[in-house]
């Protein structure tokens, strides 16, 4: 099952369809036509066979005559898994073929250690034949400070606050990823704040909610929804301590009627205690236990 980390990411590229292409110019230096248009492309690669290949994401570039000059796969990549290997070149050809022109390989990741692993190249066959895979990893993520650069491409600015929003860059890259967020739906800004306060330092995060709060603009729009987590956050918490004190008192009671007592050490150990399954262990252990202590033993 795909982790919102992944899906998220996978939603910048989809959204900007130009983010990709342009982060292979900027970070890889390929060429492509000046007036390049973009399009998406099916990302289902099923071979002749019973089994069926389905990649991230997949788009073409074309030129001014809306033929296709090359063909990219879009592949988020969260961890080190070798079948991934095995597959990948399988997109590549696969879109290549139904293109009828060149291809590559783009695997996004926001973690250093899966961007050196997905980095070597994939060996075809025994005469040197391999795959380069275009590896965006968090130290290719682009670093955006300016805020128009962002209200362009929110998605751009997004990437730059998953990576950079708690190092040197700070204040800039939040205050531009928050000008994005302005220019996006009420959906994308709940997401996109979700995904880069997740990446984010304790210290950032806070940082972060500082300039929502200083600002008239972003407080109206966003701040709200910080507030409303907030709300929602309490409110499932509320929750969880009103079932946990309804199951220690149903612990005491059974206790109670069954003619065995509590120790004021027991008490507090069966109060303070906010794991639901432990309570609920303890309470079927109540019914037949002989003594207070075969529950805390």
């Amino acid at each position: 099952m795909p982790s919102y980390l992944h899906e998220g990411l996978l939603d910048l590229f989809r959204t900007d369809i130009t983010l990709a292409p342009s982060l292979l110019v900027e970070q890889f230096g390929m060429r492509l036509p000046e007036q390049a248009e973009m399009r998406a492309e099916p990302c289902d690669f099923t071979d002749i066979g019973p089994k069926e290949y389905r990649g991230d994401f997949a788009l073409s570039t074309c030129d001014d005559r809306n033929r296709p000059v090359l063909g990219v796969c879009v592949e988020v990549q969260l961890s080190c898994k070798d079948d991934r290997r095995w597959k990948w070149p399988v997109y590549v050809t696969t879109l290549r073929s139904r293109l009828h022109c060149q291809a590559v390989l783009l695997v996004v990741t926001p973690s250093r250690q899966v961007a050196k692993w997905a980095s070597s190249p994939i060996e075809l066959d025994p005469n040197g034949s391999v795959i380069h895979p275009r590896v965006l990893g968090p130290d290719r993520f682009p670093i955006v400070t300016d805020p128009d650069e962002a209200r362009r491409s929110p998605e751009r600015a997004t990437l730059s606050a998953i990576a950079h929003g708690a190092g040197p860059h700070m204040d800039g890259v939040l205050s531009a990823f928050l000008a994005g967020l302005m220019k996006t739906d009420d959906e994308r800004v709940k997401m996109y704040l979700d995904l880069v306060d997740d990446e984010l330092t304790v210290a950032a995060s806070r940082r972060l909610e500082e300039l929502v709060k200083s600002s008239p603009e972003y407080r109206g729009r966003i701040a709200t929804k910080y507030v409303a987590k907030g709300r929602e956050e309490g409110r499932e918490e509320g929750r969880e301590e009103g079932r946990a004190e309804e199951a220690a008192h149903a612990v005491r009671t059974v206790l109670t009627a069954r003619g065995l007592e509590l120790s004021v050490a027991q008490r507090t150990t069966l109060a303070e205690c906010t794991d639901i399954d432990q309570l609920n262990a303890w309470l079927v252990q109540a019914v037949t236990a002989t003594r207070a202590e075969e529950l805390f033993d």
